[in-house]
C-alpha cells in the first residue's frame, strides 16, 4: 500500500486512488520499504478514455486519471479562465438611432433683421428754432450735419454724461436736450417706433407734440424737433 499526502491508503503508486493526489518518491519509496507486497493490478477492466488495462482496486486510470467510480474524465482546470459561454452575449443596450441631418436655412434665423428698414438718423442743428434771444447766441454755428444709422434694436437719444455713465448712441450736443430724451426702437415688422422718455423739454414729431411713454411708428421723412436748436430727420439709406 502507498500513502498519500493526505493520509490515504492507495493502491496507486502514482496518484491516490482514494483522491487522486500525486504520491511523491519520498512516500512511494516509503511506502515500497515498508510494503513488499503492494497490490499487483488486476482485473479486466479497461479505460474507456485511452483505453489502457484498469487495476481493478484503482478508482482513477493510471494513464489518464478516468475516473471509474463516477466515470467522468479527468478535466484540467486553470484558475481566471472562465469556459466561453455557448451563446454570444447580446448587447442590452438597443441601437442608436440613425441621425438626420437637418439644414436650416439662413435667413430664418435672422429674418427680424433682415426685413429691418435700412434707415439713418440726421441731426441738424437750426439756429431758427431758438426763440430766446440769450439761448441763440450759444447756439452752434456752422455746425456740420451728423447722420447715425439705425442699426440696433434700441437706439437711444439724448446728451451724454460722463458722470452719470448716459452714453446715448445718438449724441445730442443741445443744453435743451435731455440725457435721456428718447428711444428709437425697431419693431417685429422691421419698421421703427419713437419713445419719449419724459424729456425735460419735451419733443416734437411732425410739428405735433409726442406723447411720453407711447410708441409711436416712424418712416423715412418724418422729422423731430428736441432740445433749443435740434431738428433729427429720418432718411432712407
Amino acid at each position: 500500500m502507498y500513502t498519500c499526502p493526505k493520509g490515504h491508503q492507495s493502491t496507486d503508486a502514482d496518484y491516490c486512488s482514494e483522491c487522486g493526489a500525486l504520491i511523491g518518491q519520498s512516500s512511494l519509496a516509503a511506502a515500497q520499504a515498508g510494503d513488499s507486497t503492494a497490490t499487483t493490478p488486476t482485473g479486466n477492466d479497461i479505460c474507456p478514455d485511452c483505453g489502457s488495462p484498469r487495476n481493478a482496486s484503482n478508482r482513477y486510470c493510471e494513464v489518464c486519471r478516468y475516473d471509474f467510480q463516477s466515470k467522468s474524465s479527468y478535466v484540467v482546470t486553470t484558475p481566471g479562465i472562465t469556459p466561453a459561454s455557448a451563446e454570444p452575449v447580446q448587447d442590452a443596450s438597443p441601437p442608436a438611432p440613425p441621425v438626420t441631418s437637418i439644414t436650416i436655412p439662413a435667413t430664418a434665423a435672422s429674418s427680424t433683421f433682415a426685413a429691418a428698414q435700412r434707415l439713418n438718423v440726421e441731426i441738424i442743428i437750426d439756429s431758427t428754432l431758438v426763440t430766446d434771444p440769450e439761448m441763440a447766441a450759444k447756439c452752434p454755428k456752422d455746425a456740420p450735419k451728423r447722420t447715425f444709422p439705425l442699426d440696433l434694436d434700441e437706439n437711444l437719444v439724448g446728451r451724454r454724461s460722463d458722470t452719470k455713465g448716459v452714453y446715448p448712441e445718438i449724441e445730442i450736443e443741445d443744453s435743451g436736450a435731455s440725457r435721456r430724451h428718447l428711444k428709437l426702437i425697431r419693431q417685429s415688422d422691421g419698421g421703427y417706433a419713437a419713445l419719449e422718455l419724459g424729456s425735460a423739454n419735451g419733443t416734437k414729431l411732425n410739428g405735433a407734440d409726442l406723447e411720453p411713454g407711447i410708441i409711436t411708428p416712424v418712416k423715412a421723412g418724418d422729422e423731430f424737433v428736441i432740445g433749443m436748436w435740434t431738428r433729427l430727420r429720418i432718411t432712407q439709406r
